[in-house]
């Protein structure tokens, strides 16, 4: 029986059997940006099911369900009656996956660790994917700023400001996309005095920043924090009108993720299968997650121009 064409052979692998290869370059995907910075909760034993309970925000000075006021002296009245109110947010956990299947003749005719470094690039493709959807989220946010301008300071604090308005739980954390930090109409064109038409023909705030913050932008090429933000870059941002990313900031409760725990806090399960008829091994990368908004206003997408 002819050998299916998906299956990984040689020439495919690495140009051919007695062929002396250099080390293998794999290509990986920056990934894994976003676990560490929403609510991860895994799926308690025999459900695949978790669900966030979020309380309504209470508002102390409404005249029924608000503090009362006593005035000092006077008799003790029976405070009022106020309702304690939640949401249950669920995500029910799926599967996400990717497979490959990989030829003995490849596996051994190469001084390639081909198995190694195939089961390496096939965990970092799922752990993107988990990236992607949950950046995608942050384009629900009903709160966003930025539109048709370059990601300046002053929009990066509009957002700040706007988590702030509505009370969202710090720290805060903002997921960029590279060229909405480092391109010619990204926040890294703040730190420099020369005029650019981006800005209209401003300087920036250069002027203003704190030499502790120039100097981490130029010494180090990146700024990790900015106004107590954290900042990460991923190519995972969503892609907006032509010329735009849609990056976001937000609060940790603003998005939380169920998934299933393999052990250690880890979602994304690696595993093998053997078909001797064949002489292939089959790879398997397996993820089980799903995620959800959970408080609309404690995030905000930051929508700029890049280009």
């Amino acid at each position: 029986m002819a050998q299916s064409n998906v299956v990984t052979d040689v020439g495919v692998a690495a140009g051919g059997l007695g062929t002396a290869i250099a080390a293998a370059t794999v290509q990986f995907n920056k990934a894994a940006i976003m676990p560490n910075l929403i609510q991860m909760v895994a799926a308690p034993s025999g459900t695949n099911t978790v669900k966030f309970p979020v309380y309504t925000k209470h508002d102390p000075t409404h005249a029924d369900y608000g503090v009362d006021e006593q005035a000092s002296g006077a008799e003790e009245t029976i405070a009022n009656l106020t309702s304690i109110e939640t949401t249950a947010v669920s995500c029910e956990v799926l599967r996400r996956a990717i497979r490959a299947e990989i030829s003995d003749l490849s596996a051994h005719g190469n001084d390639d660790a081909l198995l190694v470094n195939a089961a390496a690039q096939l965990g970092n493709d799922v752990a993107r994917k988990f990236d992607v959807e949950l950046l995608d989220l942050m384009d629900n946010f009903s709160n966003g700023v930025g539109q048709d301008d370059a990601l300046t300071f002053g929009i990066f604090m509009d957002a700040i400001a706007t988590l702030e308005a509505n009370d969202a739980a710090r720290p805060y954390n903002a997921v960029l996309h590279p060229l909405q930090v480092y391109g010619s109409y990204g926040l890294s064109q703040e730190f420099s005095n020369i005029a650019s038409p981006a800005y209209g023909g401003g300087g920036g705030f250069a002027g203003q920043a704190s030499d502790a913050m120039k100097d981490q932008f130029q010494t180090a090429g990146l700024v990790t924090n900015v106004a107590g933000v954290g900042i990460y870059t991923t190519t995972a941002v969503l892609d907006g009108a032509t010329g735009r990313k849609e990056g976001g900031m937000f609060s940790r409760g603003a998005i939380g993720c169920g998934y299933l725990d393999f052990g250690g806090g880890g979602f994304i399960q690696m595993a093998t299968e053997r078909e001797e008829a064949y002489a292939k091994t089959t790879l398997v990368a397996n993820a089980y997650y799903a995620g959800a908004e959970l408080v609309d206003v404690w995030g905000v997408e930051v929508d700029t121009e890049v280009s």
